[in-house]
């Protein structure tokens, strides 16, 4: 089941779901809108290949401030951003994020991302700009829509990942023993 705007605020009101900060214009119709967080990672220029068994990303990715005049995406380009606001689930609810509409039809796309149920932190979405023409980026901007849906049952074992409680931009951890 997911969840609508009046679920939400019951979540949300019970302590079951917390978002911080938590805006007059964040929850929707079927979901929550996020903002743009202070932070970005960019990728590097090539450096040869990214062993996804064995590199570190910070050699092939560059994390940065977003300074309040914004910041210039290149065409073309992959870019991390992570949510201003901090969002904790509860054990029986996870959430699938999708960018809004109107910063879809500018030209960003964004792979399906999952949150587990359980979780606590910012969220890092890749996003991918894909227009032959620069852009420019600023904090704040509501970019991301989450939708919340009720699992099952309360989930045996809440997310405690290696992105659990995570602030600002974080970069992909290796798949070393996986």
């Amino acid at each position: 089941m997911i969840l609508c705007d009046k679920d939400l605020r019951g979540y949300i009101g019970k302590g079951w779901l917390k978002i911080e900060p938590l805006y007059s214009d964040t929850i929707q119709q079927n979901g929550v809108d996020l903002r743009i967080g202070n932070q970005i990672g960019i990728t590097r220029k090539a450096l040869g290949t990214y062993d996804m068994k064995r590199s570190e990303a910070e050699d092939f990715f560059r994390v940065m401030n977003i300074p309040p005049d914004g910041t210039e995406i290149e065409p073309m380009s992959s870019l991390l951003l992570h949510t201003e606001e901090k969002i904790s689930l509860p054990p029986d609810l996870m959430a699938m994020c999708g960018l809004r509409s109107t910063i879809a039809r500018m030209g960003f796309v964004a792979p399906a991302t999952y949150v587990d149920a359980g979780f606590s932190g910012q969220l890092t979405i890749e996003v991918f700009w894909s227009k032959p023409y620069r852009v420019r980026l600023y904090k704040g901007i509501r970019f991301l829509h989450v939708i919340f849906a009720k699992t099952s049952d309360v989930v045996e074992n809440p997310y405690r990942g290696s992105y659990q409680g995570q602030s600002g931009v974080k970069l992909p951890k290796t798949l070393l023993g996986e």
